[in-house]
């Protein structure tokens, strides 16, 4: 898989969870449905609008682990069940700011995800607790503040960033690449960072 960043990533107005990944020429990369009323997180990727071809699952471990987030881990694999990786979340600090390690295909550490702003996640979450108008507040406060993500390789070294552009619900995400990779991880990025944006938003 050879990506061409940046890449759009836009949830689809729907009773379900639904998103669509394109690239810097607008061509289709990816369409992404999560399963719901479900105790386990699943997400299945498709590569065409229509959702007839699967490319890729992704599942939650463990029991409730898709209501329990913290320690929760999402493995990425394909569909002849080849594993590509996953996204392990850091602990208790996913509770106030993203804190995710992308994990190879052997669970070794290929990155890290870091929340660069994530005093807005605490602010966020006191507006929202003032009763009766809090969910509007934080509407609004969603709509105007929009945060970033920073993907850190095993170097430390910046490779990519995620941002959250300006929409109603958390629509509309971007992903840029810092630096040239050659596309020898665009695959497992991809697959961890919709996982990333699928958790956060999630999370408000």
């Amino acid at each position: 898989m050879s990506l061409a960043f940046p890449l759009t990533l836009e949830f689809k107005f729907s009773l379900f969870t639904e998103l669509r990944v394109t690239d810097a020429r607008g061509q289709l990369v990816a369409v992404v449905k999560e399963k719901t009323f479900s105790v386990r997180d699943e997400v299945r990727i498709y590569r065409d609008e229509q959702k007839q071809v699967q490319t890729h699952r992704m599942k939650a471990r463990g029991f409730l682990a898709g209501a329990l987030d913290w320690k929760a881990s999402r493995l990425i694999e394909r569909m002849d069940g080849t594993p590509v990786g996953a996204l392990q979340a850091q602990g208790m600090r996913t509770l106030w700011a993203a804190g995710y390690d992308l994990l190879g295909p052997n669970g070794e550490p290929r990155f890290a995800i870091r929340d660069d702003h994530p005093w807005l996640g605490l602010i966020e979450g006191a507006l929202d607790a003032i009763p009766f108008v809090g969910d509007f507040i934080a509407m609004g406060f969603d709509y105007l503040v929009n945060p970033t993500y920073t993907v850190t390789d095993t170097g430390g070294q910046a490779a990519y960033r995620v941002h959250k552009k300006r929409s109603f619900m958390a629509r509309r995400f971007t992903v840029e690449e810092l630096q040239p990779r050659a596309g020898q991880d665009d695959e497992l990025v991809l697959m961890g960072l919709i996982q990333l944006i699928l958790r956060e938003r999630e999370r408000g």
